[in-house]
């Protein structure tokens, strides 16, 4: 399936001893995600061929592109205070959530769209600043772009995919995998 588009970024801050999470939290419209994976690699060989391997996933890097960069969202995901008057404080003592992180990504497959939730089951956000540049003889757009370390849970999960015929399963599924049982 040809990937078309991605949409519907969602986050729930992850209880650590219970791994479940908080609710389904927006996180501005998605404009990109990139993840990276390192992997084991060790290979064993026996009898002049390869007898056994593993390439399981030891960690990760996600990064996010938003179209908005929210001081109270940012604030969620790497830790820091909201003042009652509004103001984004950081301090070097400020400790980030554990998250789970989700996107909606549209295919195509045989002239037939499909949307696949991809979720990340435990990511840690850090701090970024976004890079500026003065306004020239045209106008250009720069975005804010958030990257988050990928973790697993105790018992080595470390993402979900499913893939559905009609977007709003799709969207109902991710919001489920953020809201704690019995939640809304």
């Amino acid at each position: 399936m040809a990937r078309t588009g991605l949409k519907y970024f969602r986050y729930g801050i992850l209880d650590p001893e219970t791994e479940t999470y908080g609710g389904s939290l927006q996180l501005g419209k998605a404009i990109d995600c990139k993840v990276s994976l390192d992997l084991n690699s060790a290979e064993l060989y026996a009898d002049d061929g390869l007898a056994e391997s593993d390439y399981s996933v030891k960690k990760g890097t996600v990064t996010i592109t938003t179209d908005e960069d929210d001081d109270v969202t940012t604030a969620r995901l790497t830790g820091h205070e909201i003042s009652q008057d509004g103001e984004m404080i950081r301090k070097d003592t400020d400790v980030a959530p554990y998250v789970g992180f989700g996107r909606i990504i549209t295919k195509m497959y045989e002239g037939t769209l499909k949307y696949k939730v991809e979720f990340i089951c435990k990511t840690k956000f850090k701090d970024s600043l976004p890079d500026e540049k003065t306004k020239g003889e045209s106008t250009e757009f720069t975005t804010p772009t958030l990257e988050g370390s990928v973790l697993k849970l105790k018992d080595g999960t470390w993402s979900k995919t499913k893939t559905f015929d009609n977007y709003n399963d799709a969207v109902e599924y991710l919001d489920g995998l953020l809201t704690p049982e019995g939640g809304e």
